[in-house]
């Protein structure tokens, strides 16, 4: 069974998504299509706009994703080379032909020519590098403008070139594979059959409706319940303003001159957005931000992440899965352990424990129950 992965946060599944997985099908000759999703958070650290189960369900329920396998949270909140190094782990360790990635480029050899010339190697990357922090600017920014200093190869100013940068970076045993994005950019907020997740998630916002969906995942998400880093803030601002500063350090992401920031934002402004343009500078970007905050919300200290085997993964989680989809699990069981429900694995219980910090603001205590929780079978493969 000739299969290829995408990694995705389907934050939602739109058309864009329907779009990429149709082309990445045709184009690798694959039989099946495998999302590793993130979880209940995002890359960007960000609640996801509702949660994984139904997400993963209403990828499958699109008829082109035969199977979500979850990208641990110690993987999927994290910066972008760790979040790919992660997901490639998981693609070639399942035996996937073929990683399939969305991306401004359109073309996969910018790809693999820009991430064969190592250019952190070498040692004027790293003088760059370093002249960009010593201005003030975020680690992420920094090194986009030192590798843009010395390739022309590829764009890393683009969110999508970027993760296909890291990508290519990974991938040792995997063939690459990528679709040009269609419609509107990451950050485009425009109406439209093919808009970005933002402007989707935005635009509910507003109007308390779901567009730029396929039916059938619009169906499957018709009785979600969305959320947004505002019903998160109460419960941030409480641990910031409870928590003493020597503790507050020990969080990952979180260092000596950011913790008493945040308790100076959190003291004066009771909005996220009012709270985060108050702490937010060149430095600490807003996505750095957002990822040390989900940190905070889900106790995930620096111990936890210092050290973790990024290229390494001893298990896989489905949350979703058709008829072909099961069929594939029966081959990714001779490659590595399958766990469906709930077990003693420390990443499964920090899973767990992930997903109450996500439900309790929303008040979904059912989804509590996240040890005794199944994959969806959606039974039929509609395509």
């Amino acid at each position: 069974m000739r299969m290829t992965a995408i990694i995705s946060e389907y934050n939602p599944f739109h058309n864009g998504h329907l779009y990429q997985a149709k082309i990445a099908r045709q184009e690798t000759g694959a039989d099946l299509i495998v999302a590793i999703m993130s979880g209940t958070f995002t890359q960007r650290g960000e609640p996801a706009f509702t949660d994984k189960w139904s997400r993963a369900q209403a990828a499958v329920a699109s008829g082109e994703i035969d199977l979500v396998l979850e990208l641990p949270f110690y993987y999927a909140v994290q910066r972008a080379d760790r979040f790919a190094l992660g997901g490639v782990t998981i693609a070639e360790t399942i035996g996937a032909h073929t990683l399939s990635f969305g991306s401004e480029c359109g073309e996969v050899t910018p790809f693999i020519t820009a991430a064969s010339e190592n250019h952190e190697a070498n040692p004027r990357y790293q003088e760059l590098l370093q002249q960009g922090l010593a201005q003030g600017l975020s680690s992420a920014t920094a090194a986009s403008q030192a590798f843009q200093a010395m390739t022309t190869t590829l764009d890393l100013t683009t969110p999508n070139n970027t993760l296909g940068y890291y990508y290519a970076r990974a991938a040792s045993s995997i063939a690459l594979h990528t679709t040009k994005r269609i419609g509107s950019g990451y950050h485009d907020l425009s109406v439209g059959d093919v808009m970005s997740a933002t402007a989707i998630r935005a635009y509910y916002t507003k109007h308390q409706s779901l567009i730029g969906l396929p039916e059938a995942t619009a169906e499957t998400l018709q009785d979600a319940v969305f959320a947004s880093f505002d019903t998160y803030y109460p419960f941030i601002r409480h641990r910031l303003l409870t928590t003493s500063l020597a503790d507050l350090t020990q969080f990952n992401g979180m260092d000596a001159s950011l913790a008493p920031r945040l308790v100076d934002g959190a003291r004066q402004h009771d909005s996220f957005e009012g709270f985060m343009s108050c702490v937010k500078t060149r430095r600490y970007t807003r996505t750095s931000l957002q990822r040390t905050l989900i940190y905070l919300l889900t106790s995930t200290m620096k111990r936890e992440i210092d050290g973790l085997p990024f290229d390494q993964i001893d298990y896989v989680r489905p949350l979703a899965f058709n008829e072909i989809g099961r069929t594939a699990l029966r081959q990714i069981k001779q490659r590595v352990p399958i766990i469906s429900t709930f077990e003693k694995h420390p990443w499964l219980i920090k899973e767990s424990q992930v997903t109450a910090a996500y439900a309790v603001p929303l008040a979904l205590y059912q989804q509590l129950e996240e040890h005794r929780r199944f994959a969806y079978f959606s039974g039929k493969v509609s395509r």
